[in-house]
């Protein structure tokens, strides 16, 4: 879906008077992903939506704002029944598989610097996982995640919400499966946005240069301008922690 009908805009609901649809500059309701039907949101909501999608360039896929990303699913999902399978996930987490170079995994180890704080003297880092399946792990005796690490994440999202274990799916598409650990420390507000987008450049090796912790003019434009994306994603979720 590409945005060439803004700016975006509001127009409360006629269902309740707290409540908008955004409306492209037609004074047309935006349509889901699957061009089915957008659903009101509470007004901060769909203001943080068409402001999301405003700041996107014009003709862009819609798809680029993670807010209309979450929004659009959830008009879909009737009854959504999302889940997170963090005892399997963590297997692959590179933040407890660091570089076997020293230099690229002290950098490494900077970037998970919140996620070190966090788990204290739970951190561990194991050797590489390059099995396909937590079977194949048992049958090539590679190290599983310690159950501390597994257990202290599986108390810490029992209370997630749908918005929230569907941002978790979200973002391991976006960045891949071996940066869990960091995704929910950020779904649960204890990293910044930069942090997250560091840490997944650092952990899957995609860093321009990874001896080295500065970042150039193109990885720097990069962070700033997905943080922004991710910056309204969580406000998102903050806004509907209590709409589940």
């Amino acid at each position: 879906m590409k945005s060439s009908f803004g700016p975006f805009s509001l127009k409360v609901s006629t269902l309740r008077s707290d409540y908008s649809v955004v409306v492209n500059a037609q004074g047309a309701a935006l349509k889901t992903h699957l061009q089915g039907e957008f659903i009101p949101w509470p007004t901060d909501v769909a203001q943080l939506l068409a402001n999301d999608l405003n700041a996107l360039p014009q003709h862009a896929d819609l798809r680029e704002s993670l807010v209309y990303c979450l929004l659009s699913t959830f008009c879909e999902e009737k009854q959504p029944q999302f889940e997170l399978f963090v005892e399997d996930d963590l297997q692959w987490d590179a933040a407890y598989r660091l570089s076997d170079d020293d230099e690229i995994a002290a950098l490494q180890y900077e970037s998970i610097a919140p996620l070190i704080r966090f788990l204290k003297d739970d951190w561990v880092t194991l050797p590489e996982n390059t099995c396909q399946t937590v079977e194949e792990m048992r049958e090539a005796d590679i190290d599983f995640v310690p159950g501390e690490i597994v257990n202290g994440f599986l108390d810490f999202t029992q209370g997630y919400n749908q918005f929230q274990k569907y941002s978790v799916e979200l973002l391991q598409s976006i960045f891949g499966g071996i940066h869990l650990s960091m995704i929910l420390l950020w779904v649960s507000r204890k990293v910044s946005s930069e942090d997250l987008m560091k840490s997944s450049l650092f952990l899957s090796c995609s860093k321009e240069d990874l001896e080295n912790r500065k970042f150039s003019k193109s990885e720097r434009e990069d962070i700033e301008s997905f943080s922004a994306k991710l910056d309204a994603l969580k406000q998102a979720l903050y806004l509907l922690r209590s709409k589940d």
